[in-house]
């Protein structure tokens, strides 16, 4: 049996995604663990220390786009992790409020250290499965009142979440967000080879660390993200995304991360 994922953070016998992905980054909230667990999927992928720099590349495109062009005063991120590295409050203007969430307690004390006192984040611990437990927090509620025109985030956590969590998700977002809001997603290994055996390898490492990995269709993602309605062009390949060459990747990469390399993204309207 996998290990509970909310153990595997303090646990340095045991690599946890978050921290991999910290590494990959350049971070060093990490373990030896998940140095060595990170290195061998490196071996295995060599695209994927650029896939995830990619996916935090558009985080910051995002982070300009629901700001400075779309006009948001306040982003709600899921499944946030450790806010180092360039992450979302490192881009948005003055003024703006970031709303970041983790599910693990332990990832959120870490970041509360991060952050320390940056008066415009708030940092919560919470489940982008079950986003209403973000959504209806009382501090969080105090910190928005009833705005609810705002820009929400889930980046770099759908290849993370199961069809019925996605579902529920998408519901219970469409539910509370007003007329206004924009949803922005991240499709990850849409079109991967599951039958490929280094996919197997790759899923077995996440499923050790307890983070299991779900493979869908971008016809299937979109198909549990209704209510919600794709905003031109819809979905896009983050290389197309943020201009970067896909023949950057080999053809093992891209069985295993497919064609998109860090996957799609896309803004999603009401």
């Amino acid at each position: 049996m996998a290990p509970n994922p909310k153990e595997s953070i303090v646990n340095a016998s045991v690599p946890s995604a978050g921290r991999i992905y910290d590494y990959l980054l350049g971070g060093h909230h990490n373990f030896e663990v998940d140095r060595m667990t990170a290195e061998h999927m490196v071996q295995m992928l060599p695209f994927l220390p650029k896939a995830l720099r990619l996916q935090r590349w558009c985080l910051q495109d995002i982070a300009v786009e629901l700001t400075q062009k779309r006009g948001f005063d306040v982003i709600i991120d899921f499944a946030s992790g450790l806010p180092t590295q360039d992450h979302i409050h490192h881009v948005v203007p003055e003024g703006t409020m970031v709303i970041y969430s983790d599910y693990d307690p332990v990832v959120v004390e870490y970041a509360r250290e991060i952050l320390d006192d940056t008066s415009h984040v708030r940092y919560f611990e919470a489940d982008a499965r079950r986003p209403e437990e973000l959504l209806n927090h009382p501090e969080v509620l105090e910190l928005i009142g009833d705005k609810r025109d705002v820009g929400l985030v889930y980046w770099g956590v759908g290849g993370f979440i199961s069809d019925d969590d996605l579902a529920h998700a998408s519901q219970t977002l469409h539910d509370w967000a007003g007329p206004g809001a924009s949803w922005v997603f991240n499709a990850q290994a849409a079109d991967a080879d599951a039958n490929n055996p280094v996919t197997a390898k790759i899923h077995a490492i996440y499923e050790k660390a307890g983070t299991p990995l779900y493979g869908r269709s971008i016809d299937r993602t979109l198909e549990l993200m209704q209510p919600w309605r794709p905003d031109k062009p819809g979905f896009i390949s983050l290389f197309d995304w943020h201009g970067m060459p896909a023949e950057l990747m080999g053809d093992v990469d891209r069985r295993v991360l497919g064609k998109g390399g860090a996957g799609y993204g896309g803004y999603f309207i009401p």
